[in-house]
């Protein structure tokens, strides 16, 4: 290694001082000693020490001065650890590194007492603790007055106070409180189309999903084609009962009707008699079909074999048709 050579390895220019090549090992050795750095600062730190004795070799006997004159200094530059460090443990390296120098003349030139080394971790440890605690009940407060003003915009009359608290919920952590506030919201109010589908993606996952799903059915005789089917679309997703698919069946398109019968429970019953007389009534195959697919597999009352006589004979689709006349067969109707 040339005397260049070793001052860059030590982060100086080549006409520094021998008290600047003191100080610049001594800066380096606290952050790369294997005490410190671990097994991966064990090469660096031998690298500087090599380049600190041989300088050290070369400073004039009693002059401290190195054999080489000495021009102006320059300010070392500032060392790269290669280290990922917390932003506590830069601080109190940084803090330590700028002692005075009657306390850097007590070191030893080329060795840090590992004493020191377990002290100094022991004291970076126990204020990066201390400092953890102290952000985490901050951040508490912080969620905690969140919370509080998601809730307190929930209540408001102002509708478009109450759209930005919609906005605001988190997908994947929703405090009860807040779930509370949000259904007694919508037993009072009709969702908004806006974030419709964002509110029922907070409530996936939650134990009130069904006391949310009642509340929102409340407003169903409302809710736009494109709401409903968006509302139908996630019941049958969470595989709701039966009972929550029902109240589709009375909407006013036949498009939310024919989806609801679609995708009615397997393991469920027919819908009520009132309900079932009047979808009997309709001439739509897309409600048809799902129907009567439906009506095959329970024990129907009589009065309906003269409706589906007639759809077997009449209706205009062959797989109307079909369905009816299998019913009729099978549970001996005609």
């Amino acid at each position: 290694m040339t005397r260049d050579a070793e001052f860059r390895t030590l982060g100086l220019s080549p006409d520094a001082s021998w008290e600047e090549v003191k100080k610049a090992f001594r800066q380096m050795a606290r952050a790369y000693h294997p005490d410190v750095a671990g097994p991966d600062g064990a090469r660096k730190f031998a690298e500087i020490t090599e380049a600190y004795m041989a300088l050290k070799e070369l400073t004039s006997p009693g002059a401290g001065k190195i054999s080489r004159p000495r021009h102006a200094r320059r300010e070392a530059p500032v060392e790269e650890t290669g280290q990922k460090e917390s932003i506590f443990r830069k601080f109190w390296r940084r803090l330590f590194s700028k002692e005075s120098a009657k306390a850097e003349d007590a070191y030893q030139d080329d060795v840090i007492p590992p004493a020191r080394v377990r002290f100094i971790g022991g004291v970076i440890s126990r204020a990066e603790s201390e400092m953890y605690n102290i952000l985490s009940k901050r951040d508490e407060f912080v969620t905690k007055s969140r919370t509080d003003a998601i809730i307190r915009r929930l209540r408001s009359r102002h509708p478009g106070v109450v759209l930005l608290a919609l906005r605001q919920l988190s997908i994947y952590n929703v405090k009860d409180e807040i779930a509370v506030a949000v259904i007694d919201h919508f037993k009072r109010n009709m969702p908004v189309s806006e974030v419709l589908d964002r509110v029922m993606d907070v409530f996936s996952n939650t134990p009130r999903r069904e006391e949310f799903s009642r509340a929102v059915l409340g407003h169903l005789y409302k809710f736009s084609e494109t709401d409903a089917m968006t509302v139908l679309n996630r019941f049958k997703r969470w595989k709701l009962a039966s009972n929550f698919i029902q109240p589709f069946l009375s909407h006013k398109s036949s498009s939310i009707v024919a989806a609801a019968l679609s995708c009615w429970p397997r393991d469920c019953e027919a819908c009520d008699r009132a309900e079932l007389a009047g979808l009997l009534r309709k001439d739509e195959e897309a409600i048809l079909i799902p129907l009567l697919r439906i009506l095959r597999k329970g024990k129907l009352p009589t009065w309906a074999g003269c409706r589906l006589e007639k759809l077997m004979k009449e209706h205009p689709s062959p797989a109307v048709r079909v369905w009816a006349s299998a019913i009729v067969r099978d549970q001996n109707l005609s």
